[in-house]
């Protein structure tokens, strides 16, 4: 892919609808570039630089989904994925990091946290796991 075009995932996502995702991101950059990925794919996108932002932002709406970085500053992803799925049981948490260690998979099983993407993203696997999620939501 050359540096000035975004991964298509048409073939893995039709989003239905209604789907709203939440992305949490610390890095604005992060944030720009996979809000205008998702909302290529027809999905509604909600953004927070932070823990704080992420959890007003879910207490005023319905997100299916909610992609998290691990880390960052006052609320770390772990940390912001144990909240979110406390205020919003239904919500699935998907995380993104550039940090994956040994027992990273139990932590975040832990705190909730559905899947573990290493950044930079690999947007046909996000694709393949939001459309799971997506559609599943839009069945049941």
């Amino acid at each position: 892919m050359k540096h000035n075009e975004l991964p298509m995932g048409s073939r893995y996502l039709v989003a239905p609808t209604r789907a709203r995702v939440l992305v949490v991101d610390d890095d604005r950059d992060i944030l720009f570039f996979v809000r205008l990925v998702l909302e290529n794919e027809g999905i509604e996108v909600l953004c927070a630089e932070n823990g704080s932002q992420a959890l007003e932002l879910l207490a005023n709406n319905t997100c299916a989904v909610m992609i998290t970085d691990q880390n960052m500053p006052l609320m770390n992803g772990f940390e912001l994925a144990h909240r979110a799925r406390r205020l919003r049981p239904e919500l699935t948490v998907f995380m993104g990091t550039g940090h994956i260690y040994p027992g990273i998979q139990a932590q975040a099983q832990s705190a909730g946290i559905r899947q573990i993407f290493g950044k930079p993203f690999n947007f046909p696997h996000l694709f393949a796991a939001l459309h799971e999620v997506l559609n599943a939501d839009s069945t049941g």
